[in-house]
């Protein structure tokens, strides 16, 4: 073949089997080893099924003609999407629910809908208790009443006769229930982006009687919030072929070693390489970059982050629009704290909370990342919303015309910039009250925040401790080598 391939990449290219998972690290060529994997079996029919819209759409302008790129939406649209046209919405909107439910009981309308979104996004054939809220999180209700609500509220969505509305997740529900053949049109399907798949979709495509492929990185799975799952480490694939790709293109060893720092804390024993040529990790923003990314962990990091620059006189670029980020909700904050609610565009704030007192305490108390957050925003950049309009007004859409561009580390998974900076925002990952899940879930984010890097990494404080300590434990092996070595020197002596 005339195409300049790793051998890793070869053994995919040239892979024969009927199920294989492909473990890729951050960078490492994972779709366009698909292409050529395409390429290179022209008659087989194809389907590459893409983890958004877009996703699909780049993915499009570079896959063979022997290749549909599609999402699981798509796939479902065709079959039951387009009968409930008339009915869509985003998202259930609680006083539909009560309605349907005949009820004015808030508590448990909002668990039946939370229920109904975790069975939507599952692999069971029917809503059941595994569906629920936790014991503690079901303000007295039982687990009956929370569950027959939910069975009702299905009943209704799924029916072509309701008026009820019905959610995008609904309809990819119904086509994951139908038991659906890919085989009669395609051949093989590509899987990517496997680690962060809802079950309803890894359900469906584990089931396909045909060649799959599943592309992943375990360690970029930051979403399982959203009920995502790992289909990588699926049952079903017990016996798959496994192939690696860790040589990534798209930075060189300096980001690679922190990239490695994280996998290694996370009890990963392969490592990436670094082949994307020289680098540079440093503790401070190099002077005169003329445009640099900073990651934040939060939505009030961002936001943090871009009123800094706004004041500086700085053109920001927001990563998916500042609409997103919802920086309405920072300024009714600012105005509930200062007793002026007739200013408030929403009324969320003063239905949850007693007064700006207990909104603080609540944040103490919690811990909660973003609350706490948001209140160091309001005594930093006071009068806030003066703030946040020049902030509005230094906004551009487009980001060459930007010289920061700004974004949460969710929002940047899948993006790369030449200089990155991270935020002190992140969740530190060595606190050993964090849970196993939890240190697992924002040790995940911040790799995917550290590999956006292509040329400069500016790390954070938290990453400075990570790498002292790696150097200190690099330095305590080699004294220990030494002094083995001379023990030994001693006892043949």
């Amino acid at each position: 073949m005339s195409w300049n391939t790793t051998p890793e990449q070869d053994a995919i290219i040239h892979w024969k089997g009927t199920h294989l998972v492909v473990n890729a690290f951050a960078g490492t060529g994972k779709t366009s080893t698909l292409v050529r994997f395409a390429q290179a079996n022209p008659d087989s029919r194809m389907l590459y099924l893409a983890y958004n819209r877009a996703i699909r759409d780049e993915a499009e302008q570079k896959f063979p003609f022997n290749v549909e790129c599609k999402t699981s939406h798509q796939l479902a649209w065709a079959h039951f999407g387009r009968h409930f046209r008339h009915r869509l919405v985003a998202n259930l909107r609680i006083t539909d629910v009560a309605r349907m439910l005949n009820t004015r009981h808030w508590p448990l309308a909002r668990q039946a809908i939370a229920a109904l979104n975790a069975f939507l996004c599952s692999a069971e054939s029917e809503p059941g208790v595994m569906h629920l809220l936790s014991e503690d999180d079901r303000n007295g209700l039982s687990a009956d009443k929370i569950l027959g609500a939910t069975q009702i509220l299905w009943h209704q969505m799924s029916s072509t006769d309701s008026t009820f509305p019905v959610t995008h997740d609904a309809y990819l529900k119904l086509f994951q229930l139908s038991g659906p053949d890919l085989t009669r049109r395609w051949d093989t399907i590509l899987f990517d982006e496997a680690q962060d798949a809802n079950p309803v979709t890894s359900a469906f495509v584990l089931n396909q009687p045909c060649r799959v492929i599943l592309v992943g990185d375990r360690y970029q799975q930051i979403y399982r919030f959203r009920g995502a799952n790992n289909a990588l480490s699926a049952p079903l694939l017990e016996s798959a072929d496994r192939l690696w790709l860790t040589n990534s293109f798209r930075f060189g060893p300096e980001v690679a070693r922190m990239a490695n720092i994280l996998l290694t804390r996370a009890g990963e024993t392969m490592q990436v390489t670094g082949s994307g040529g020289e680098d540079e990790v440093t503790e401070r923003l190099p002077a005169n970059v003329p445009h640099f990314s900073v990651l934040s962990r939060t939505v009030a990091g961002v936001i943090g982050t871009a009123l800094a620059a706004s004041l500086r006189d700085k053109n920001v670029f927001w990563v998916g629009g500042i609409a997103g980020y919802k920086t309405e909700e920072l300024e009714d904050l600012y105005w509930f704290s200062v007793d002026m609610p007739e200013r408030m565009q929403s009324p969320r704030l003063t239905r949850d909370y007693k007064d700006f007192e207990e909104y603080c305490s609540i944040a103490k108390a919690t811990q909660d990342v973003e609350m706490n957050q948001a209140i160091r925003l309001l005594d930093e950049f006071f009068p806030l919303p003066e703030k946040l309009a020049i902030m509005r007004s230094q906004a551009v859409t487009n980001e060459q015309a930007a010289q920061v561009t700004v974004s949460t580390a969710h929002r940047s998974k899948g993006l790369e910039w030449p200089v990155v900076v991270l935020n002190e925002d992140f969740s530190d990952i060595t606190d050993p009250l964090l849970s196993a899940e939890e240190r697992q879930d924002e040790t995940n984010l911040l790799y995917v925040a550290v590999t956006r890097a292509r040329q400069v990494l500016v790390l954070n404080e938290l990453m400075t401790m990570l790498r002292a300590n790696e150097v200190r434990e690099d330095e305590a092996a080699i004294e220990e080598t030494v002094e083995s070595e001379q023990k030994k020197i001693f006892h043949e002596a």
